[in-house]
Protein backbone atom coordinates (compact mmCIF):
# COMPACT_ATOMS: atom_id res chain seq x y z
CA UNK A 1 0.00 0.00 0.00
CA UNK A 2 1.23 3.49 -0.84
CA UNK A 3 2.22 5.46 2.23
CA UNK A 4 1.50 9.14 2.77
CA UNK A 5 3.77 11.77 4.24
CA UNK A 6 1.21 12.95 6.77
CA UNK A 7 2.66 15.45 9.20
CA UNK A 8 1.81 15.04 12.88
CA UNK A 9 2.62 17.94 15.17
CA UNK A 10 2.99 17.71 18.93
CA UNK A 11 -0.64 18.85 19.10
CA UNK A 12 -1.96 16.07 16.86
CA UNK A 13 0.20 13.04 17.71
CA UNK A 14 -2.18 12.04 20.50
CA UNK A 15 -4.76 11.28 17.78
CA UNK A 16 -2.70 8.25 16.89
CA UNK A 17 -3.51 6.61 20.22
CA UNK A 18 -7.22 6.33 19.41
CA UNK A 19 -6.54 5.55 15.73
CA UNK A 20 -4.18 2.76 16.75
CA UNK A 21 -6.79 1.26 19.08
CA UNK A 22 -9.26 0.94 16.23
CA UNK A 23 -6.63 -0.40 13.82
CA UNK A 24 -5.37 -2.91 16.39
CA UNK A 25 -8.92 -4.08 16.95
CA UNK A 26 -9.63 -4.42 13.22
CA UNK A 27 -6.57 -6.64 12.76
CA UNK A 28 -7.29 -8.84 15.78
CA UNK A 29 -8.77 -12.34 15.64
CA UNK A 30 -11.84 -11.15 17.57
CA UNK A 31 -12.58 -7.57 16.47
CA UNK A 32 -14.87 -5.40 18.55
CA UNK A 33 -15.38 -2.44 16.21
CA UNK A 34 -14.01 -4.04 13.05
CA UNK A 35 -13.00 -0.62 11.67
CA UNK A 36 -11.14 -1.56 8.49
CA UNK A 37 -10.78 2.09 7.49
CA UNK A 38 -8.70 2.69 10.63
CA UNK A 39 -6.45 -0.23 9.68
CA UNK A 40 -6.01 1.17 6.17
CA UNK A 41 -5.28 4.63 7.57
CA UNK A 42 -2.43 3.52 9.82
CA UNK A 43 -0.94 1.36 7.06
CA UNK A 44 -0.83 4.41 4.81
CA UNK A 45 0.97 6.67 7.31
CA UNK A 46 4.67 6.86 6.58
CA UNK A 47 6.83 6.14 9.65
CA UNK A 48 3.81 5.06 11.68
CA UNK A 49 5.69 2.31 13.55
CA UNK A 50 8.17 4.84 14.95
CA UNK A 51 5.33 7.13 16.08
CA UNK A 52 3.57 4.18 17.70
CA UNK A 53 6.71 3.33 19.69
CA UNK A 54 7.14 6.94 20.81
CA UNK A 55 3.58 7.03 22.13
CA UNK A 56 4.09 3.78 24.10
CA UNK A 57 0.85 2.25 22.84
CA UNK A 58 -0.22 -0.95 24.60
CA UNK A 59 -2.67 -3.60 23.49
CA UNK A 60 -4.82 -3.49 26.63
CA UNK A 61 -5.25 0.29 26.31
CA UNK A 62 -6.19 -0.18 22.65
CA UNK A 63 -8.84 -2.76 23.56
CA UNK A 64 -10.29 -0.50 26.26
CA UNK A 65 -10.65 2.36 23.77
CA UNK A 66 -12.27 0.04 21.23
CA UNK A 67 -14.76 -1.10 23.89
CA UNK A 68 -15.62 2.50 24.70
CA UNK A 69 -15.97 3.35 21.02
CA UNK A 70 -18.40 0.47 20.54
CA UNK A 71 -20.68 1.80 23.28
CA UNK A 72 -20.67 5.25 21.69
CA UNK A 73 -21.56 3.67 18.35
CA UNK A 74 -24.41 1.71 19.94
CA UNK A 75 -25.91 4.85 21.45
CA UNK A 76 -25.49 6.77 18.17
CA UNK A 77 -27.40 4.06 16.28
CA UNK A 78 -30.11 4.07 18.94
CA UNK A 79 -30.59 7.83 18.62
CA UNK A 80 -30.74 7.71 14.81
CA UNK A 81 -33.29 4.90 14.92
CA UNK A 82 -35.55 7.10 17.02
CA UNK A 83 -34.68 10.32 15.14
CA UNK A 84 -34.13 9.39 11.47
CA UNK A 85 -34.12 13.04 10.36
CA UNK A 86 -31.53 14.66 12.57
CA UNK A 87 -28.14 16.33 12.90
CA UNK A 88 -25.05 14.64 14.33
CA UNK A 89 -22.28 16.86 15.70
CA UNK A 90 -19.18 14.73 16.17
CA UNK A 91 -17.07 17.17 18.18
CA UNK A 92 -13.34 16.55 18.49
CA UNK A 93 -13.76 13.88 15.81
CA UNK A 94 -10.00 13.50 15.45
CA UNK A 95 -9.20 10.59 13.11
CA UNK A 96 -12.33 8.61 13.92
CA UNK A 97 -14.26 7.37 10.87
CA UNK A 98 -17.38 6.82 12.97
CA UNK A 99 -19.62 8.09 10.16
CA UNK A 100 -18.44 5.19 7.99
CA UNK A 101 -19.14 2.65 10.75
CA UNK A 102 -22.61 4.06 11.41
CA UNK A 103 -23.41 4.70 7.73
CA UNK A 104 -26.35 7.04 8.39
CA UNK A 105 -29.11 7.64 5.86
CA UNK A 106 -29.38 10.71 3.64
CA UNK A 107 -31.81 12.22 6.14
CA UNK A 108 -28.95 12.74 8.59
CA UNK A 109 -26.62 15.72 8.32
CA UNK A 110 -23.36 14.59 9.90
CA UNK A 111 -20.63 17.05 10.95
CA UNK A 112 -17.13 15.92 11.93
CA UNK A 113 -15.50 18.86 13.68
CA UNK A 114 -11.98 19.37 14.93
CA UNK A 115 -9.21 21.95 14.78
CA UNK A 116 -8.24 22.98 11.21
CA UNK A 117 -4.96 21.05 11.28
CA UNK A 118 -6.74 17.90 12.46
CA UNK A 119 -9.60 18.30 9.98
CA UNK A 120 -7.01 18.36 7.19
CA UNK A 121 -5.43 15.15 8.51
CA UNK A 122 -8.89 13.58 8.43
CA UNK A 123 -9.34 14.59 4.80
CA UNK A 124 -5.90 13.19 3.95
CA UNK A 125 -6.53 9.79 5.53
CA UNK A 126 -10.21 9.07 4.92
CA UNK A 127 -12.26 8.94 1.71
CA UNK A 128 -14.93 11.45 0.86
CA UNK A 129 -18.39 10.17 1.69
CA UNK A 130 -21.33 12.21 0.34
CA UNK A 131 -22.90 15.66 0.47
CA UNK A 132 -24.52 14.92 3.85
CA UNK A 133 -21.14 14.42 5.51
CA UNK A 134 -19.29 17.61 6.42
CA UNK A 135 -15.77 18.05 7.82
CA UNK A 136 -15.32 21.35 9.68
CA UNK A 137 -12.00 22.77 10.78
CA UNK A 138 -12.73 24.78 13.93
CA UNK A 139 -12.51 24.63 17.69
CA UNK A 140 -15.58 23.24 19.42
CA UNK A 141 -15.27 26.24 21.76
CA UNK A 142 -15.61 28.76 18.91
CA UNK A 143 -19.30 29.75 18.69
CA UNK A 144 -19.01 30.89 15.05
CA UNK A 145 -19.25 27.48 13.34
CA UNK A 146 -22.54 26.67 15.03
CA UNK A 147 -24.37 29.36 13.07
CA UNK A 148 -24.05 27.28 9.88
CA UNK A 149 -25.59 24.11 11.37
CA UNK A 150 -29.31 23.50 10.64
CA UNK A 151 -31.26 23.89 13.86
CA UNK A 152 -34.69 22.70 12.71
CA UNK A 153 -34.33 19.08 13.84
CA UNK A 154 -33.08 17.01 16.78
CA UNK A 155 -29.33 16.92 17.34
CA UNK A 156 -26.98 14.27 18.67
CA UNK A 157 -23.78 15.70 20.10
CA UNK A 158 -20.93 13.18 20.39
CA UNK A 159 -17.81 14.29 22.24
CA UNK A 160 -15.66 11.22 22.82
CA UNK A 161 -12.23 11.96 24.28
CA UNK A 162 -12.73 15.73 24.10
CA UNK A 163 -14.32 17.48 27.07
CA UNK A 164 -11.70 16.25 29.54
CA UNK A 165 -9.24 18.70 27.93
CA UNK A 166 -11.46 21.73 28.65
CA UNK A 167 -12.06 23.64 31.86
CA UNK A 168 -15.42 23.26 33.58
CA UNK A 169 -16.40 26.79 32.53
CA UNK A 170 -15.60 25.95 28.91
CA UNK A 171 -17.64 22.75 29.06
CA UNK A 172 -20.53 24.60 30.67
CA UNK A 173 -20.49 27.33 28.00
CA UNK A 174 -20.38 24.73 25.21
CA UNK A 175 -23.24 22.66 26.63
CA UNK A 176 -25.39 25.74 27.23
CA UNK A 177 -24.76 27.00 23.69
CA UNK A 178 -25.75 23.66 22.16
CA UNK A 179 -28.87 23.25 24.30
CA UNK A 180 -30.04 26.75 23.39
CA UNK A 181 -29.41 26.21 19.67
CA UNK A 182 -31.49 23.07 19.01
CA UNK A 183 -35.11 22.12 19.76
CA UNK A 184 -34.12 18.82 21.36
CA UNK A 185 -31.33 16.28 21.37
CA UNK A 186 -28.88 14.15 23.27
CA UNK A 187 -25.31 14.60 24.45
CA UNK A 188 -22.81 11.73 24.68
CA UNK A 189 -19.35 12.12 26.21
CA UNK A 190 -16.84 10.29 28.37
CA UNK A 191 -16.02 11.69 31.77
CA UNK A 192 -13.36 11.11 34.41
CA UNK A 193 -13.75 11.92 38.07
CA UNK A 194 -11.43 14.58 39.57
CA UNK A 195 -9.50 11.73 41.19
CA UNK A 196 -9.03 9.87 37.90
CA UNK A 197 -8.04 13.06 36.06
CA UNK A 198 -5.06 13.37 38.41
CA UNK A 199 -4.25 9.69 38.03
CA UNK A 200 -4.51 9.75 34.23
CA UNK A 201 -2.12 12.68 34.00
CA UNK A 202 0.54 10.28 35.32
CA UNK A 203 -0.33 7.64 32.70
CA UNK A 204 2.42 6.87 30.16
CA UNK A 205 0.15 7.58 27.17
CA UNK A 206 -0.84 11.02 28.47
CA UNK A 207 2.77 11.87 29.28
CA UNK A 208 3.89 10.71 25.83
CA UNK A 209 1.39 12.93 24.02
CA UNK A 210 1.86 15.92 26.30
CA UNK A 211 -1.90 16.66 26.33
CA UNK A 212 -3.02 16.65 29.94
CA UNK A 213 -6.52 16.18 31.33
CA UNK A 214 -8.26 19.14 32.96
CA UNK A 215 -11.96 18.62 33.68
CA UNK A 216 -13.28 16.00 36.06
CA UNK A 217 -16.96 15.24 36.67
CA UNK A 218 -17.93 13.88 40.06
CA UNK A 219 -21.73 14.04 40.02
CA UNK A 220 -23.42 13.51 36.62
CA UNK A 221 -26.58 15.20 37.91
CA UNK A 222 -24.69 18.50 38.30
CA UNK A 223 -25.02 19.17 34.55
CA UNK A 224 -28.81 19.35 34.95
CA UNK A 225 -28.28 22.70 36.69
CA UNK A 226 -26.46 24.20 33.70
CA UNK A 227 -29.43 24.67 31.38
CA UNK A 228 -33.21 24.08 31.48
CA UNK A 229 -34.26 20.69 30.19
CA UNK A 230 -30.92 18.90 30.56
CA UNK A 231 -31.48 15.44 32.04
CA UNK A 232 -28.97 12.74 32.90
CA UNK A 233 -30.11 9.44 31.35
CA UNK A 234 -27.38 6.85 31.61
CA UNK A 235 -23.90 6.18 32.94
CA UNK A 236 -21.79 3.33 31.56
CA UNK A 237 -18.35 2.01 32.44
CA UNK A 238 -16.26 -0.21 30.19
CA UNK A 239 -15.55 -2.69 32.99
CA UNK A 240 -19.17 -3.84 32.57
CA UNK A 241 -18.59 -4.85 28.96
CA UNK A 242 -18.39 -8.54 28.00
CA UNK A 243 -15.56 -7.54 25.66
CA UNK A 244 -13.27 -7.15 28.67
CA UNK A 245 -12.71 -10.86 28.02
CA UNK A 246 -10.58 -9.82 25.02
CA UNK A 247 -8.02 -8.18 27.29
CA UNK A 248 -4.89 -9.83 28.77
CA UNK A 249 -5.53 -11.72 31.99
CA UNK A 250 -3.81 -9.08 34.10
CA UNK A 251 -6.18 -6.41 32.76
CA UNK A 252 -9.20 -8.66 33.33
CA UNK A 253 -8.23 -9.00 36.98
CA UNK A 254 -7.79 -5.24 37.23
CA UNK A 255 -11.28 -4.71 35.82
CA UNK A 256 -12.72 -7.01 38.50
CA UNK A 257 -10.93 -5.03 41.20
CA UNK A 258 -12.18 -1.75 39.73
CA UNK A 259 -15.77 -3.04 39.69
CA UNK A 260 -15.52 -3.92 43.37
CA UNK A 261 -14.23 -0.50 44.51
CA UNK A 262 -16.68 2.41 43.93
CA UNK A 263 -14.04 5.10 43.44
CA UNK A 264 -12.32 2.97 40.78
CA UNK A 265 -15.54 1.77 39.18
CA UNK A 266 -16.36 5.38 38.27
CA UNK A 267 -12.82 6.01 37.01
CA UNK A 268 -13.95 6.57 33.40
CA UNK A 269 -17.61 6.58 32.36
CA UNK A 270 -19.63 7.29 29.25
CA UNK A 271 -22.46 9.74 29.93
CA UNK A 272 -25.76 10.18 28.11
CA UNK A 273 -27.96 13.24 28.53
CA UNK A 274 -31.14 14.47 26.86
CA UNK A 275 -32.37 18.02 26.45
Amino acid sequence: METKQVQFSAETRNLLVALYSRAHDAKSDRPILGDRLAARAVESIEDYDRLKTQLKMRDDDAIALAIRGLEFDRWVRDFLTRNPRSVVLHLGAGLDGRVFRIDPSDEVEWYDLDLPEIAQLYRDLFPRRDRHHHVIGASALDPAWLADIPADRPVLVVAEGLLVYFTEDEVRDLVTRLVNRFPSGELLFDAYTPFSVKAMNKHWTVKATGKYFVWGLQDPKSLEEWAPGVKHLLEWTFTDSPYVAHMPWTSRIMCRIMNAIPVLRKYNRVMRYSF
